[in-house]
């Protein structure tokens, strides 16, 4: 069908882009993504995990206890057991009364530690092993570890709090292995020097009265004095460098001389009446005087490096 002409025209004009009004479209909207509600300030806070609960109170009766049963199971049933100054839980394999020369030392010895020397006392037990001689000694080694025990008469095992001690070729190392509890709960931060120079010094000792110790020479003078006569080893066998060791260093190439040094310098602060003065105002004041330098000054009035001649001529004079 044909439309008129006027007719195409004006369908023509009403569809031209020119007469054409422009739509308008409404702007876009992002919806913004709910998040989780605000927690409302009358809400109660969230759970927190409990705490764990202490740990139970150190009950030393039953600890004793259960080491004096260790020790019968270690050492065989007939095990003689004694405790010494409250904590040390001395046990003897063989019999009381064939060790009771060690067990009346033990006794002595602590009592003599306590009287003014080591103020803190070990809360925790600690075993004393009384082997009579080296066969049952190095057996209870060879039972724990599979080898011999590294030492032919005794050590301090701190992990186990254990001392584990041959007293037949002597009880010196027994005195000397005690003092290592002691330091360790009195004096926790002590240089291995002073350690090792107190507990080697009561290797050779005496015990004169009641709550009395003291140390005299012993096999460890011949090599401080042969380094003393030595121009390699001279500078290391002095006061300065006592002082100035480190743990790594006291136990490393010269770990035998180091012992030596440290020994002698002990026994001579001993002799002078000093060495528990210097001792106690060096672990009370260890946090500023790390060295111990200063705790020797208060105490002798001279510094290591002034006193380290008169402490040669001691040695040499032994």
């Amino acid at each position: 069908m044909r439309l008129p002409a006027i007719g195409l025209a004006l369908i023509l004009a009403a569809c031209s882009p020119e007469s054409a009004a422009p739509v308008e479209r409404p702007p876009l909207r992002i919806a913004k993504m709910a998040g989780p509600p605000a927690p409302s300030s009358d809400a109660p806070p969230p759970a927190t995990a409990p705490s764990p609960p202490p740990p139970p109170a150190y009950d030393l009766a039953a600890d004793l206890e259960a080491k004096r049963a260790l020790a019968k199971q270690e050492l065989g049933a007939k095990t003689d057991t004694e405790v010494v100054e409250g904590v040390f839980l001395v046990a003897a394999p063989a019999g009381r009364v064939a060790l009771a020369g060690a067990i009346d030392v033990t006794r002595r010895a602590l009592a003599a530690y306590f009287n003014d020397r080591f103020h803190r006392r070990p809360e925790r037990v600690v075993s004393v092993y009384l082997f009579p001689n080296a066969a049952p000694y190095d057996a209870y080694c060879k039972k724990l570890w599979r080898e011999k025990c590294h030492s032919p008469y005794g050590f301090y095992l701190a992990s186990e709090r254990k001392i584990i001690m041959n007293v037949g070729p002597g009880i010196g190392t027994l005195t000397h292995e005690l003092v290592h509890p002691l330091v360790e709960t009195d004096f926790p931060s002590a240089p291995d020097w002073i350690n090792e120079g107190i507990a080697s010094l009561f290797e050779q000792f005496h015990l004169p009265r009641a709550g009395e110790i003291r140390g005299s020479k012993n096999w460890r003078h011949p090599r401080l004095a042969a380094a003393l006569g030595s121009r390699a080893e001279r500078e290391h066998a002095t006061l300065p460098a006592l002082f100035a060791m480190s743990d790594q260093e006291f136990r490393g190439a010269r770990e035998d001389l180091n012992y030596a040094t440290a020994r002698y310098f002990c026994q001579w602060m001993d002799q002078r009446g000093l060495l528990w003065r210097f001792y106690q105002q060096w672990r009370d004041s260890f946090a500023t005087d790390p060295s111990g330098q200063q705790a020797f000054t208060a105490v002798t009035g001279e510094t290591p490096a002034v006193a380290n001649a008169n402490w040669t001529r001691w040695v040499r004079a032994l």
